[in-house]
């Protein structure tokens, strides 16, 4: 039996688990209480992912041996896989009763209360994982998990860096490190993991060369630029690529095609495996009110806030009851303090299980819930997988489709034209003007002069505030020949981290150009930007990924920008702004016009004065920046939305006149 039994646990060990469990049945019939048997075969059905079949069988082996602390570790991770955490704990907690030192109960036990958000739990049992085995890389690696998905990336690279000291091998401590570093903008690093995990993964290169792709755009390398964005998009196609580490968010950052960015979207879903769930049966409860519910890890100073906080203060509460759930990574601040005030109940999720969550938007019987967070940082899309609320609305945060799981998307019709809608999962809302909000509320600070913003004293100002990592060389070349083509002109970007601020001047030196007439502007606070908007003279927009909150912010500050609009709703944003301020003469629909009208303003001043005009004559006259009236069309909305779900009709376009 010893002969056969080693072959068949050499089977196992080579993941041959048909061939294992073949055996393993074979010597059960002589040996029917054989618990170890029974737990083999149990864990052979745990690989398989047959979980209640695994749960069957160790539960066997555990009645003829109730003593042995591995069989609870394993039907703990059989209940842990079907996310009965009780259970899972329960179990684990056994297996550490009867074995006091096993490293591996406490390593799973922190990882169920990672899963449970219960961070301090978890912390300390992977502690105690570490400090029974010192040398247990899975410890050190989930403690670095812990703390990543604590946003506290400085611990987490330090443990990822334990876990590689005791295996110079581990995968998945370097594709989390890679993802660490980038998170906190150590670029450099995070591209030496990935090319290391090139050497070490060669399966995956496609999925870590886009990676390096990526980190590269972040500080403005760009070396073989469209060759490398080339083989991404084609991989994404074929579906060669591991899309689920192309984030569909980070895609629109490079390309301007619907198609692609459609596929993207759709394989990164199905490769995550959200299993959408369209059976899910509401009660058709009617509240008194309609109950919209705001779902956002941006309830801070950022720029979905900025835009939004002046809607939540408008909204009428005597036809709308108004939830907000709030799960943002960082502190709290006097946005979040803000914003929280307009709710008529604002529920800080951060530290609640997707399940609970679900469970809490259920029992407050939502009736539609909006999304302003879609597939951008910080984002819990699984909520919306779970289904929330009858109605699910994406919203603002996402410029663009986020997948099948979602019912609605607010635009307008300069964002998505009625050719474009066949790659959007959503229906669309149209909303009449600008999808976009506005702050009427803003605080502006004028103490500011040029110096402050490190702004040329004289001469005209180019200027993009756009983040640097829209910036592509496509862009960046034809910025440089209207510089080269144009007197006594400027550029201003924003500051970046080095590393960027290093590669653009060496590509501006390469070009040709003064370093003289290129300046970097700092970060400043949301106050003092409207300002700085000021003293600039054009404001050059990127593609494909154009500037939203960032041009409202120079439109509604008398700033003109110039557009290069694309087909994708990233790229349309800035020109559906303009064109609701009645300045379509500010877009531009490919490179050669966008760079001979930017040459053309700033030789002929008096032209660009007249824009000047026509655009603060806008902001006064048009519905752009009319935020009460915004609101009441998305209230609209709403109510359209919310009684056709009750009529028990299937969902369609809305059109707002």
């Amino acid at each position: 039996m010893t002969g056969t039994l080693n072959k068949a646990l050499d089977f196992h060990k080579l993941g041959k688990l048909n061939e294992a469990k073949k055996i393993y049945n074979e010597l059960l019939e002589k040996d029917p209480t054989n618990y170890k048997l029974i737990n083999l075969l149990g864990v052979i059905y745990l690989q398989l992912k047959k979980y209640n079949r695994a749960i069957f069988l160790i539960n066997n082996a555990i009645n003829i041996n109730p003593n042995h602390h591995a069989l609870y570790n394993n039907l703990g991770v059989a209940y842990k896989e079907l996310e009965k955490y009780e259970d899972a704990i329960k179990n684990f907690k056994k297996a550490t009763e009867l074995n006091p030192n096993y490293a591996e109960a406490f390593n799973n036990l922190g990882i169920i209360f990672k899963n449970l958000k219960k961070y301090n739990e978890a912390y300390t049992y992977y502690k105690q994982c570490i400090k029974i085995n010192p040398n247990s890389s899975e410890g050190f690696y989930n403690l670095g998990l812990l703390f990543y998905k604590m946003i506290n990336y400085k611990k987490a690279i330090n443990n990822f860096n334990e876990a590689i000291k005791i295996n110079n091998l581990y995968i998945d401590a370097y594709r989390n490190r890679a993802s660490a570093y980038s998170l906190s903008q150590q670029y450099l690093l995070s591209i030496k993991d990935y090319y290391k995990l090139i050497t070490i993964d060669p399966k995956n290169k496609s999925m870590y060369e886009s990676q390096i792709f990526f980190n590269k755009n972040n500080i403005c390398d760009w070396l073989n630029y469209q060759d490398n964005l080339k083989k991404i998009e084609d991989d994404i196609i074929s579906k060669k690529i591991l899309t689920d580490y192309i984030n569909p968010w980070k895609l629109l950052l490079v390309t301007d095609s619907l198609k692609n960015i459609h596929i993207n979207t759709s394989n990164f879903n199905n490769k995550k495996s959200l299993d959408i769930k369209n059976n899910i049966k509401f009660k058709n409860i009617k509240n008194n009110k309609i109950r919209i519910a705001y779902y956002s890890a941006d309830f801070k100073r950022h720029a979905v806030s900025h835009l939004f906080a002046n809607v939540l203060e408008f909204h009428n509460k005597n036809n709308f009851e108004i939830f907000g759930f709030h799960f943002s990574s960082y502190k709290d601040d006097d946005m979040t303090n803000r914003i929280s005030k307009s709710f008529d109940k604002f529920i800080d999720i951060r530290n609640v299980n997707d399940d609970d969550v679900v469970a809490q938007s259920r029992g407050l019987n939502i009736d539609i819930a909006v999304d302003l967070t879609g597939h951008t940082a910080g984002n819990r899309i699984n909520l919306f997988i779970k289904k929330v609320a009858p109605i699910q609305i994406n919203y603002l945060g996402n410029p663009g489709t986020v997948g099948e799981h979602m019912d609605y998307i607010i635009a307008d019709k300069n964002l998505i034209p009625y050719e474009n809608k066949k790659f959007y999962f959503e229906k669309i809302i149209y909303m009449p003007d600008c999808y976009q909000p506005y702050d009427s509320k803003k605080i502006i600070n004028k103490n500011f002069n040029r110096e402050k913003f490190n702004l040329p004293a004289s001469g005209f100002i180019f200027c993009c505030f756009n983040g640097v990592y829209k910036i592509n060389p496509i862009i960046f070349d034809c910025w440089m020949r209207i510089l080269n083509k144009t007197n006594n002109t400027n550029f201003c970007f924003l500051e970046s981290n080095n590393s960027c601020k290093q590669n653009l001047i060496n590509e501006i030196k390469k070009k040709g150009i003064d370093t003289k007439r290129i300046f970097f502007s700092p970060i400043v606070n949301y106050e003092n930007i409207f300002q700085r908007l000021k003293f600039c003279d054009l404001f050059l927009d990127t593609f494909p990924y154009s500037a939203h909150t960032t041009a409202s912010e120079a439109l509604s500050s008398g700033l003109p920008l110039l557009t290069l609009a694309g087909n994708s709703f990233q790229s349309r944003v800035s020109l559906s702004l303009l064109n609701n301020l009645s300045l379509p003469e500010l877009i531009t629909h490919n490179i050669q016009d966008y760079e001979n009208y930017a040459i053309h303003l700033a030789n002929n001043p008096q032209e660009l004065e007249k824009i000047k005009k026509k655009l603060n004559l806008s902001i006064k006259n048009s519905n752009t920046f009319n935020t009460q009236l915004y609101t009441k069309n998305l209230e609209k909305a709403y109510e359209l939305v919310q009684d056709h779900y009750c009529k028990n009709l299937t969902a369609k376009d809305v059109y707002l006149d």
